[in-house]
């Protein structure tokens, strides 16, 4: 989970981005019902927003209130080259790679899930709380999806979508390993 960042880093990504959208403390503060003065005390590290007052900065400035808190700042656009991927493989033999390291404030995840062949790789994802929903296309190979109760059989150039609120399930079928790209609501932690 990513830390929080101190006040004065807060600070200074919420100057950095007021100025490059060149708007004065005067025009934030009619935005966002905050006075300038402390505005200007947020900025220089000062003071620490509230996270009602958070909240109308960021909306003030067009940007989701994790923009500003979160210790790993994200661009709008988020990229990762197919060498840089950092994946890991589960006890049953998926392989799990991030396609994207995510945007401040989203809520998308896309992720590529390589399921062996013979014996058949399988991938468990248990069911979220809060749920979110998932979308599976399969882009080669046969694969077994299993959401809660209701199981269904995908070949390359499939898709089936379902909500999180239930444990789904990914095994390739036959020989062939199978590969899915997974777009899910819920980031997947290291633990299946």
């Amino acid at each position: 989970m990513n830390s929080i960042v101190g006040s004065e880093e807060l600070g200074r990504r919420i100057r950095s981005l007021r100025t490059e959208r060149h708007l004065t403390l005067k025009q934030v503060e009619e935005a966002c019902g905050l006075s300038a003065t402390h505005l200007s005390e947020i900025e220089r590290g000062r003071t620490s927003p509230t996270i009602g007052a958070l909240m109308r900065i960021a909306r003030a400035l067009g940007r989701p209130a994790s923009y500003f808190i979160e210790a790993e700042e994200l661009p709008d656009v988020a990229h990762l080259a197919r060498e840089r991927l950092a994946g890991f493989v589960t006890a049953s033999g998926a392989c799990v790679e991030p396609l994207t390291p995510g945007v401040p404030g989203g809520r998308l995840f896309a992720y590529r899930l390589s399921l062996g062949g013979s014996p058949g790789g399988s991938f468990t994802l248990p069911a979220q709380e809060p749920p979110g929903e998932a979308l599976y296309f399969v882009c080669q190979g046969r694969v077994e999806t299993v959401f809660g109760e209701t199981s269904l059989t995908l070949g390359a150039g499939d898709a089936a979508q379902g909500r999180l609120s239930c444990v789904h399930a990914l095994r390739a079928l036959g020989e062939d390993p199978a590969e899915v790209i997974a777009l899910l609501s819920r980031r997947i932690e290291e633990t299946d």
